[in-house]
Parts: C-alpha cells; structure tokens; sequence
C-alpha cells in the first residue's frame, strides 16, 4: 500500500519542479549556453563558485563540460572532435586554498583571491547563490565585472546584492510549500535541482554545435 501523504508530496514536488523550470525563460537558457559555446570557441575557461550543497552541483558541471562535449557516444570508437583548450574550474574544489584563504583574509574573499590570479579576459564566472547575496560570490562578481570576466548569476532570490554586476542573471520564481525548502529556504531543493538541468541542458546542446561545426 502506497502512504497517501507520501504520494501526495511526491506529485507536488514533480508539480513545483516542472513550474520553476518552466519560469526560466528560453531566451536566458539560450543566452547562457550561447555564452559558454562563445568560451569554447575563443578557448576561454569557465569558472564557477558556489556554497554549501550547491558546491556540490558544481562538480557534476565542471566534469561534464571539461569531458562530454569532446568524447564520442559510442565509448567503443574515439572522438572525432579535436578538443581545443577551453575548461572549466571548479573554485570550490580545493580545500587547502579555501581554508588557507578563509584564514588569513576571511570567507568572503575565498573566490575573488582565486579569480585575481587565474582569469583573462573573455573568462566566465558563474556565482551560483540562493539569496543572491552571499559574501564570497558578490566580491568574485564585482571583481570580474571590473575586469573584462563575463558574470552570470543562478539564484531562487530576484532582488539580490548581484544582479548589479551580473551579465546575465537567471533565477527561480514561484513559492513552494514542499518540506524543507519553504520561508528563508524556499525552493532550495529546486534550485539545486536546476544547476543540474541548466548544466544537462547546455552541455547536450553545446556537444551537437561542436560535433556538427
């Protein structure tokens, strides 16, 4: 026997899922992939920072777009795409520069410190941030505007400290009333949910513009 609340719950988390995505629109998933083919295509890198289980997505998007773009699908017959030097950089990865920055200089510094030594113009930064306000992301995304690094922000908070310095800025709209990810915490789960799908999203589409150039 299948728990009725259960059930109930299941059906309102695919309902809120599917609205959340559906809220983003086209055109800024269009603008979003365009700008990464844009980072291939000058052999640009693509960086990307988040906090807490968000940190976590990041590294299902940095191994696909360093490997699914460039390998061939049938895994019996290698690749026919020449991979060029585009990469993406994980700036959460590393514990001894996250701990050594947050040290000396303080948490809100852990991305920026990274960026000042690693970006060239043309560079993405991705700031991936709930509230839109977080420290650490802000600081990297005011650092890149400033600095000829192309920004977008993913967010489930519209009115935030980033979108001021963001390029391109895409973020969650509705309220949910699934367990925990409803007041301060609304659409959480969501929100990670879609780093997952925007980074499927354009990877797929990204893989046919290369294989097809």
């Amino acid at each position: 026997m299948h728990n009725k609340d259960t059930i109930g719950l299941i059906d309102l988390y695919k309902k809120e899922s599917k609205e959340c995505f559906d809220n983003i629109s086209n055109g800024n998933i269009s603008i979003f992939i365009d700008m990464i083919y844009k980072a291939y295509r000058n052999e640009n890198t693509v960086f990307v920072a988040g906090n807490g289980g968000t940190a976590g997505y990041l590294q299902n998007f940095v191994v696909d777009f360093n490997m699914h773009p460039f390998v061939s699908d049938d895994k019996t017959k290698p690749s026919s795409v020449e991979r060029n030097k585009f990469k993406c950089v994980n700036l959460c990865a590393d514990q001894a520069t996250l701990t050594g920055i947050t040290n000396d200089l303080g948490y809100e510094n852990v991305y920026i410190e990274q960026l000042k030594y690693q970006t060239n113009p043309g560079d993405i930064f991705i700031g991936m941030s709930g509230s839109g306000n977080s420290a650490n992301i802000v600081n990297a995304m005011e650092y890149c505007k400033s600095n000829n690094v192309y920004t977008i922000l993913i967010t489930r908070n519209s009115k935030n400290k980033c979108n001021q310095y963001a390029d391109l800025s895409m973020c969650l709209s509705g309220i949910s009333s699934f367990p925990g990810q409803v007041g301060g915490n609304n659409n959480n789960f969501h929100f990670e949910d879609i780093i997952s799908k925007l980074t499927h999203l354009a990877c797929g589409v990204i893989k046919s513009r290369i294989q097809n150039a």
